[in-house]
């Protein structure tokens, strides 16, 4: 049998194993402390046939009904980058059965036409190699996707900060030497997601001595459930170490590989089956607060653009505030406070990225303002610019019975200090300003120092 381990520094931390196995038993389900998956038609059996015999086997993701994701390893000769021979699929969620000598056992009758991995991938050892993930493009249909669509980076940010639960699949061995032929799962925290690690983008979650994947889960889904309900794929699973390693003890992590960061290679695949590419995340998103709104502008993402229909404005939580089909949208009735938000493109199928949401305005009410002060023959007071949200219509500058001495209404939104001129009418004053908006009149400033006028 054979396994896949690495050593990740910074935040993915542990010897992770796993890897596809060499057998010439019935293929085996290798999660361990999991439960059976019977029927779930998110996960496939992989057989692979090394050239000789049918002596190796992986999970698979079932992403679309004509598209699977794997492992890179799961596709590719040990030592280099070109494919195996022969691959078969079992119906996803099915009984699989293999034999090194004679094959699988009631596989589903479609095949593999192409197979999509990263430029960069090699299956140089027996480690988890970089950028280990792999689309394979079926001629026809596997079955139904339960998958809503891939997880954005903004769901696995936010995901990964709060240890959010997620199912794993696989048919991998449940302990040591323990075999079956039926898929199982696990429900463990997403730990961390790392888009910009040494091995490319990838995720990981905690797994211990009561449940984790083994060897044969390879390729398997990882895939989380958002606030709607909807199960939401994060990519496939590539190494790891646990309970079917004999004298296991301690806390590991399996590490994946995000789906949403490899677009290039995801979207040559969906192109080939006759799929909508998916959009990247829109560019250059600006939030500016407007009274009790934030108006949020964007530029339209990079990656397939075309395939946009809408954007979906979300906030820090996940949460859809807006929906539009334009670039700009505006989140009306906050509270008062800081509000964060980022911002989804989507295609005709509800694919697309979105970044992690970072970008903050604030809904402030205008505020009492400094008194103002008397220059010369002028009455100068300083604006609400910078400390409001509110849209502001007019200053007044009335004195100390509360007589307007003047009204200003037409001057810069960016202007940061305003004058009037003084009373023509002689006598001593005292002065006071406020502002006028769209979210009401703020509380006039303290009297200013006297004033004579002659």
């Amino acid at each position: 049998m054979k396994f896949r381990s690495t050593l990740i520094t910074g935040a993915v931390l542990g010897s992770l194993i796993a890897g596809f196995a060499a057998s010439t038993h019935a293929m085996t389900p290798r999660i361990y402390g999991g439960t059976p998956a019977t029927g779930n038609p998110g996960v496939a059996a992989l057989a692979i046939n090394s050239g000789s015999s049918w002596d190796r086997s992986c999970s698979a993701a079932v992403w679309k009904p004509r598209i699977i994701l794997t492992s890179g390893h799961c596709v590719t000769v040990p030592g280099g980058t070109a494919n195996f021979p022969g691959f078969a699929l079992f119906p996803p969620g099915g009984v699989a059965v293999q034999y090194s000598n004679i094959g699988p056992q009631g596989a589903s009758s479609v095949s593999v036409q192409q197979i999509f991995k990263p430029a960069t991938y090699i299956n140089a050892s027996n480690n988890v190699e970089a950028n280990d993930i792999a689309v394979l493009v079926l001629n026809s249909d596997l079955g139904p996707s339960p998958y809503a669509r891939l997880a954005t980076a903004a769901e696995l940010t936010r995901w990964s900060q709060d240890l959010q639960p997620s199912t794993l699949l696989g048919y991998g061995l449940t302990g040591v030497d323990q075999r079956g032929d039926i898929p199982m799962q696990v429900q463990l925290p997403i730990d961390t997601y790392e888009p910009a690690s040494n091995y490319g983008s990838v995720f990981s979650v905690s797994q211990d001595s009561n449940g984790g994947i083994c060897s044969g889960d390879s390729g398997g889904p990882t895939y989380a459930t958002n606030s709607n309900g909807q199960s939401l794929l994060l990519g496939v699973n590539s190494g790891s170490a646990g309970g079917c390693v004999a004298g296991f003890s301690g806390a590991y992590l399996m590490i994946g590989f995000v789906a949403i960061d490899y677009l290039t290679m995801l979207n040559a695949a969906l192109t080939a089956a006759g799929y909508p590419t998916i959009p990247s995340s829109p560019q250059a998103l600006q939030l500016q607060a407007r009274n009790k709104s934030v108006v949020a502008t964007w530029q339209p993402p990079i990656i397939s653009p075309e395939t946009v229909v809408g954007y979906d404005v979300l906030t820090a939580s996940g949460d859809l505030a807006c929906t539009t089909t334009t670039t700009t949208c505006t989140v009306p009735n906050l509270a008062n406070g800081e509000h964060t938000f980022t911002v989804r493109a989507r295609n005709s199928e509800g694919e697309g990225n979105a970044l992690p949401a970072t970008l903050t305005a604030s809904v402030v009410p205008p505020g009492q303002m400094s008194p103002p002060t008397i220059v010369g023959k002028k009455i100068r007071f300083n604006t609400l610019v910078g400390r409001t949200s509110a849209v502001v219509t007019s200053y007044r500058v009335i004195d100390a019975k509360g007589k307007r001495i003047c009204t200003l209404n037409r001057f810069k939104a960016s202007a940061s200090r305003l004058t009037c001129p003084l009373p023509s009418k002689a006598g001593k004053y005292r002065f006071r300003v406020y502002a006028v908006t769209e979210m009401g009149q703020s509380v006039p400033s303290g009297l200013s120092r006297l004033a004579r006028v002659s």
